[in-house]
């Protein structure tokens, strides 16, 4: 008895306590996240909902997530909770993997311990994709150094399923991946064998995924690329600044620590990194990979993304640090690395030191009855969401759509789901992305109803109504008024029409003006179309790829006088918007009911913003009819 239990605890090694222990806190703190309303809840919704109607990823729905976005959100809804405890087995035995090497690398109890508390700081506001690439970047370097070929199939396969969890940081992962791939051939033209045969192994199984999971790869791809391409432009917040200043202001200070040392470092140490071939793609990674976390945290500024510039930030910072070679460097890289760990745990990310962080994961399971805390959400959700039933079932049989994000009312209704491919207006923010939207609602597949809200703006001072602007003529265009309810919003339906109206385009002007000057743009009882063309100076350029976009903010005049200053998002202006006040629920049913006839703005104003951007605009305009 005495040696099984000697045996026992000689297996029980500090090291193997604090792996389990970190698997602990790594895993997710609930197996499941019910569906229910609101802005991302919705877009979380109709991950699943795609699946369930077979729509196909890329060309009917466009978005940053992908097909296996649910091991994300890990919303069960027709997708079952068998999926997401695979993941968990999978990802966990990486983490073990992981640090059992990391342990034996460190080889100091105090290190050690550092491992467990990044972990549970990253994961308490965490995102999988950002886990995953994580251990992508932690793989990759250690092929790098070790040749290990289970690593290089691990971070060929992470890349991979990332790809079509959220395809933005899929295509970061591939390139590193294949850039990796081709370094190695490039240094040792002996494994080159090997290295094709990894590329083409990633090549074949996106392919065949994407057959299985019913995604267009080439649009899939162009469409993530034009997201990401004016994602700055549209969704950077200033709202955390302007609403929570000493918090925010704390945490640029925090940032501003992180920016010097870092600067310092690679300065400081220039010289010394330009001898040491080797580990100069290690720093490479790791910078990029840090500066995309600082961008995820402070391009739309608030307190769930402060996880990623500090926590997964030291992190990788970490991980480089176990493979850097040049003992000067691995010093210099450690001080960086006790930048970051002091000043962590003065970040504010709205958890504080009250939240208590260490947790034991699936609470859902393990202290509720999570079947019936299921039932009671959806019973919750359902009361809320209910559309009356005389209305709902005109629904019957046919397929509906909602503007501008509310999906939550589809899924709640039981209603056939047939979306715009941009599938929540505040997201279609440029030309190519809203003229998806417009071809569908004009094509055959158009949904038979459309559910329009007058929700509250995403951001403060952006003007919803200029969101997805072509959907909205599409609207006028091929649908007529049903009828007005109320649920949990006031809904004005629209029903489509046997026949599409043909679009009249009448009075068009190009305009020439400049930032400050107010010029006239329609007229009262006009129905006006414009397409303004802003472009940031270079400072404005700067900042767009550092941080955030300068603010452009425009006053419109309406034809009563009155006035009011917007947040005006350049790739949505260029996209082109209506010159109306369409901002209440009266508004919204006069608009659909009348075809357009609301209050024009009939001036506009785009107002100075620190230099940001260039003096000169051009515009053009049309006035708008149905025939």
């Amino acid at each position: 008895m005495n040696k099984l239990y000697n045996s026992i605890i000689q297996k029980f090694t500090p090291y193997r306590i604090l792996i389990l222990f970190s698997v602990l806190l790594f895993l997710p703190k609930a197996l499941i996240e019910s569906p229910s309303g609101g802005v991302d809840p919705s877009w979380k919704i109709s991950i699943n909902m795609a699946i369930h109607q077979g729509l196909t990823f890329g060309k009917d729905w466009v978005f940053t997530y992908g097909p296996l976005g649910f091991l994300s959100t890990r919303v069960p809804a027709y997708i079952g909770i068998t999926p997401l405890i695979l993941y968990d087995i999978f990802t966990a035995g990486v983490l073990v993997y992981i640090l059992r090497y990391t342990f034996k690398e460190l080889n100091n109890t105090v290190k050690w311990f550092v491992v467990p508390y990044l972990i549970m700081m990253s994961t308490h506001n965490s995102e999988t994709t950002f886990q995953l690439f994580t251990f992508f970047i932690f793989l990759v370097f250690h092929h790098y150094r070790t040749k290990s070929l289970f690593s290089l199939a691990l971070a060929t396969g992470i890349s991979v399923l990332i790809f079509f969890i959220k395809l933005n940081l899929g295509i970061v992962a591939s390139v590193i991946l294949y850039c990796h791939l081709f370094l190695n051939i490039f240094s040792d033209k002996k494994s080159w064998i090997k290295m094709i045969s990894f590329f083409g192994f990633h090549v074949l199984v996106t392919t065949l995924l994407g057959q299985i999971l019913h995604v267009d790869l080439i649009n899939y791809v162009r469409g993530a690329l034009s997201i990401i391409n004016n994602y700055n432009d549209a969704m950077f917040s200033v709202d955390f600044i302007n609403l929570t200043a000493r918090y925010a202001y704390f945490n640029v200070a925090i940032a501003s620590v992180i920016i010097i040392t870092l600067a310092i470092f690679f300065i400081y140490s220039l010289p010394t990194i330009l001898k040491s071939h080797s580990d100069i793609f290690i720093l490479l990674v790791m910078l990029f990979a840090w500066y995309l976390g600082f961008k995820q945290g402070f391009t739309r500024f608030g307190f769930a993304g402060m996880s990623y510039p500090f926590f997964y930030g030291a992190l990788f910072v970490g991980i480089a640090y176990l493979f850097i070679q040049n003992p000067i460097l691995k010093k210099r890289l450690g001080d960086v690395f006790m930048v970051f760990l002091f000043v962590s745990p003065f970040v504010s990310t709205g958890l504080g030191f009250s939240f208590n962080k260490i947790t034991i994961p699936y609470q859902d399971v393990l202290f509720t009855n999570l079947r019936f805390q299921q039932q009671v959400s959806d019973q919750k959700n359902r009361v809320e969401y209910h559309i009356d039933s005389e209305i709902a079932k005109s629904f019957k049989g046919k397929t509906v759509d909602v503007v501008p994000y509310e999906i939550a009312y589809t899924f709640f209704n039981d209603l056939h789901y047939n979306p715009r491919p941009a599938i929540q207006s505040y997201q279609a923010y440029n030309n190519y992305l809203t003229s998806l939207n417009y071809e569908k609602y004009t094509s055959p597949t158009a949904p038979d109803f459309v559910l329009y809200t007058t929700v509250g703006p995403t951001d403060v001072q952006r003007y919803n109504f200029w969101g997805d602007s072509k959907t909205t003529l599409a609207m006028l265009q091929n649908y007529d008024y049903d009828t007005t309810t109320v649920s949990k919003d006031t809904l004005q339906i629209v029903r489509k029409r046997a026949k599409s109206l043909q679009l009249v385009k009448s009075d068009p002007k190009d305009l020439a003006f400049r930032l400050g000057e107010e010029i006239q743009v329609s007229q009262q009882n006009k129905l006006t179309w414009i397409e303004v063309k802003v472009n940031y100076s270079l400072w404005g350029k700067i900042m767009r790829v550092l941080v955030q976009p300068p603010v452009l903010r425009v006053k419109a005049t309406y034809e009563d006088g009155t006035t009011e200053v917007f947040k005006a998002i350049i790739s949505e202006i260029e996209a082109g918007m209506f010159l109306k006040k369409l901002q209440s629920n009266t508004e919204a049913e006069h608009f659909f009911r009348t075809r357009g006839q609301n209050k024009s703005i009939t001036k506009l104003q785009f107002l100075q913003n620190h230099s940001g951007f260039q003096d000169d605009i051009t515009a053009h305009l049309y006035d708008v009819s149905f025939q």
